[in-house]
């Protein structure tokens, strides 16, 4: 088994005395695209912000063999990026605008290319439909690491509210991440997707419930416990 690029042990998360995450414990290798799955409110978003160093955990975390909750934000800037569900800008950008924002438009209109968004480039993002613009937001996140290896991309919905030429060639670009030696970890709805992923992670009430490859993960007793049997009739 490789050494893993991303390495978590009891990871718990509490907010308001609430306890979101509970006791979790993963590992992602450099190659490897792993989905997190679960009903809504199982904490996925919660614990990919936890796995990026961008909320308070407890139990072990390492990223490239160190801490992200001690690191310095330029320090994990250069290691991981993290894309929101439904990102948000503060001004009404153009699109082209983004690149400059990161510091990197020769690879941020790149990955608007690999996007099918360069015709767009000129807009404002108002006048971007949703998915336009969370696509926008996308390449944004891509770009933002200067190369893939020993990099690691944490996403939230990545293909929420895009249709579907674009949820293809959002998929492809994340393998493409991996297969140049990045890792990507990818909260996601969507079992079809996650049955394409290397390893799979389910969550239900803040506690992983199943943990393998796909087909180990989703098993039809994972998914009717996890989703119920109207579910597992449906997978």
């Amino acid at each position: 088994m490789s050494e893993p690029f991303l390495e978590c042990a009891a990871l718990a998360v509490e907010l308001r005395g609430r306890r979101i995450i509970d006791g979790v414990s993963l590992r992602a290798e450099a190659g490897q695209v792993v989905a997190i799955v679960g009903p809504n409110g199982a904490g996925k978003t919660t614990l990919l912000r936890a796995l990026a160093g961008l909320i308070a955990s407890t139990g072990e975390l390492r990223i490239a063999g160190e801490d992200p909750r001690q690191a310095s934000a330029r320090a994990n800037a250069r290691r991981r990026a993290y894309g929101a569900q439904q990102p948000t800008s503060a001004w009404d950008y153009r699109v082209c605008d983004l690149g400059e924002i990161i510091g990197a438009p020769d690879a941020y209109a790149d990955q608007l290319g690999s996007l099918d968004l360069s015709e767009l480039a000129s807009r404002r993002l108002s006048q971007l439909s949703g998915g336009e613009q969370k696509a926008a937001h996308l390449a944004m996140t891509f770009a933002s690491l200067d190369e893939p290896y020993g990099a690691l991309l944490l996403l939230d919905e990545p293909t929420a509210s895009l249709d579907l030429a674009r949820q293809t060639l959002v998929a492809a670009t994340l393998r493409r991440f991996a297969q140049a030696g990045g890792t990507v970890i990818v909260a996601t709805h969507d079992l079809t997707f996650a049955r394409t992923c290397d390893a799979v992670l389910v969550l239900a009430e803040g506690r992983a419930i199943g943990l393998g490859v796909p087909s180990a993960a989703l098993t039809p007793a994972v998914i009717a416990e996890t989703w119920g049997a109207s579910a597992q009739a449906e997978a």
